[in-house]
């Protein structure tokens, strides 16, 4: 029996690794749910800092099961779901982007990127705004200019303003991973353990440098405070997203399962002393939130490596397909505009009514945007970079000039990877991974079918 993350010839093409394509949709239903069922009844600190609308009485929100459920590992074992399902999203970034990095030029993972994230972003923000303007209508709108132009190009937090939509924040992390992962791959070493566990170091380092900055006393924080304090905190998170990078390694058989093993208990290691060293706890921040975020990501990196061992025995069904497509949108909507849709909804049927109801118009309308914005403007990213001169004939997945050396000395066949266009032709994209724009096709998680039988290569769609 193969071992998980081996690669399986198979001559067979899928273009979604469905196992993660379940992370993907899960860890969106649970950011729904603590939107829902916990952070809304932060009425005064959270959703009325957001929505501007007026608080609901905590007495007209009762505690149900799923709440007290939701709760209880955050009170005793510093755990929250919602953070955890933040977590996975992390590793389903650094699983994902070396496919995209494959054999193509930097401007066309630039083209893609931008186009995958930005216009998606707008409008929901322009939504995000219209539910604010609907619920303060009569009075002067309360969202500065400045405000929507830093959200809108995702340096609020460095700008010192508050985001439109405070889910944005995973959105800067993603984007210094994006950043670091392709000078890696264009150096071509991305493939390297050594060269990932000292990208994870210099990473944290330089993160634990900048960030351990505080205001002087008495005075006002200005944009080059929160300059150094953002961008250092958003590197030490960024130090979890290179585990999901080593998985990868794994999952294309470029690296064993012990070398696996070795890197990402060293990443973590380092993410570890990153978060409690870091500006995550006091005097940096009033309250300690470098244990909750060490514990919950470590919970999303666990059920992210069972789903990766189970693979695609995991039952394929519509509902979760299209959960997985829509995960970005139902990011950007489940917050100011899904808090929004709450509170309208509570005060005309009640909160346990709401809940349902608010639930699935939410999630209709990011269906709308992933099918209306987010799926054309990244079919446009594909036909712009469909152009030979966005292609490369090297990748950072070719083996490394000493090993093919050793290979030609012994007289053994160089190993190729499978992800080699010129021998898988590209196929039509199945409607689910229309968005996917990555040519080369990907062995299953653990090359294995429901059946035991060796299974079909898969592939995954990038995350936010």
């Amino acid at each position: 029996m193969p071992a998980a993350g081996s690669a399986q010839p198979t001559g067979e093409r899928q273009r979604i690794v469905w196992w993660a394509h379940v992370a993907r949709g899960s860890a969106a239903i649970v950011v729904l749910f603590a939107r829902f069922m916990f952070e809304f009844r932060e009425q005064t600190t959270l959703v009325k800092v957001f929505t501007f609308a007026t608080p609901i009485p905590l007495g007209d929100l009762p505690a149900t099961f799923a709440y007290e459920a939701y709760k209880w590992p955050r009170d005793h074992l510093s755990i929250d779901p919602g953070t955890a399902a933040v977590g996975m999203f992390f590793m389903l970034s650094g699983f994902v982007i070396p496919f995209a990095l494959e054999r193509r030029t930097m401007s066309a993972f630039g083209i893609r990127r931008l186009l995958r994230v930005y216009p998606t972003l707008w409008v929901a923000t322009a939504l995000s705004l219209l539910a604010i303007w609907i619920t303060t209508h009569g009075s002067p709108f309360p969202v500065e200019r400045a405000q929507v132009i830093t959200s809108g190009t995702l340096v609020s937090q460095y700008a010192g303003k508050n985001w439109i939509d405070p889910s944005y924040w995973t959105i800067p992390i993603e984007e210094l991973f994006y950043l670091s992962a392709a000078v890696l791959a264009a150096t071509r070493l991305l493939r390297r353990p050594a060269v990932l566990m000292a990208t994870a170091t210099i990473v944290a380092a330089v993160g634990l440098l900048l960030g351990r900055v505080l205001p002087d006393p008495g005075g006002t924080p200005d944009v080059t405070f929160w300059m150094r304090f953002w961008v250092g905190r958003n590197l030490c998170f960024m130090t979890f997203i290179w585990v999901g990078v080593a998985l990868h390694m794994l999952y294309r058989g470029f690296w064993k399962r012990s070398t696996f093993a070795v890197v990402a208990a060293y990443v973590c290691v380092v993410f570890f002393f990153a978060l409690h060293h870091g500006p995550f706890q006091h005097p940096y921040l009033p309250d300690d939130q470098a244990t909750t975020f060490f514990n919950s990501f470590m919970v999303g990196l666990g059920v992210f490596l069972i789903l990766y061992v189970i693979g695609n025995r995991i039952p394929k069904n519509r509902p979760m397909q299209t959960l997985g497509d829509m995960s970005y949108p139902v990011y950007l909507t489940v917050t100011v505009i899904g808090w929004t849709v709450l509170l309208w909804l509570t005060n005309a049927l009640g909160y346990l009514w709401a809940l349902p109801v608010a639930a699935a118009v939410t999630l209709l309308i990011a269906f709308l945007l992933h099918k209306l914005v987010e799926k054309p403007t990244y079919a446009l990213a594909q036909r712009i970079t469909a152009q030979s001169r966005f292609r490369s004939d090297h990748s950072w997945s070719d083996e490394p000039r000493a090993r093919r050396r050793r290979r030609a000395r012994r007289g053994r066949p160089g190993y190729v990877p499978e992800l080699d266009p010129d021998r898988a032709p590209e196929r039509p994209p199945e409607p689910a991974s229309a968005m996917l724009g990555l040519d080369e096709p990907v062995p299953d998680g653990n090359g294995l079918a429901p059946d035991g039988s060796v299974g079909a290569t898969e592939r995954p769609e990038p995350t936010t």
